[in-house]
């Protein structure tokens, strides 16, 4: 019985160690996202963002891509790519305002909704000056794309106007796994 006690100490301390030693990602994205599944991670305006399983989606074929994530908490982050007269490969895209020549167009946009009022916050890649991005296709085959992304986006107002704060999109990464 002593011998038990003994071992039971050893491999509950053991155990406590190994498991006080793992540390969770508190960089936002850019590293890794989970091993498995769909997924959109970023650190936006200086603050984690992850949505994987149910809360991201996306869909994708030769020439566009389309990735979508939700949180519980109201927030929403979109990435759409189009080939205008090319296919999609393993590359870096522009995700702004398309310029005279591009063979694709490409944007992004965040939404912050305040749920006690439902008022919404959007800033987007794509609708205004000084809002830049980039997305790099890291990986794609039939059924899986994989990347990064960052971005600067303008808040877009209810007018349309461009005028409010800008937010800063950074080490972004996702997976999208088409399903059959």
């Amino acid at each position: 019985m002593k011998n038990f006690n003994k071992l039971a100490i050893i491999l509950f301390t053991g155990l406590t160690l190994a498991l006080s030693s793992c540390s969770s990602d508190s960089s936002g994205g850019g590293s890794a996202g989970p091993a498995t599944g769909a997924y959109i991670k970023a650190n936006v305006g200086g603050n984690n963002f992850l949505a994987e399983g149910n809360l991201a989606a996306g869909t994708f074929n030769e020439s566009a891509l389309n990735i979508g994530g939700s949180t519980i908490t109201g927030q929403s982050l979109n990435i759409q790519l189009y080939g205008i007269s090319t296919l999609l490969t393993k590359g870096t895209y522009n995700i702004n305002a398309t310029n005279i020549g591009d063979v694709y167009t490409g944007g992004a946009t965040y939404s912050d909704v305040n749920t006690s009022n439902f008022s919404v916050v959007s800033y987007s890649s794509i609708n205004c000056d000084n809002a830049v991005g980039t997305l790099e296709i890291t990986y794609i085959d039939a059924n899986k794309v994989e990347g990064t992304f960052s971005c600067k986006g303008k808040e877009v107002k209810q007018d349309e106007s461009c005028d409010g704060a800008t937010i800063n999109i950074n080490d972004g990464s996702f997976r999208i796994i088409r399903s059959n």
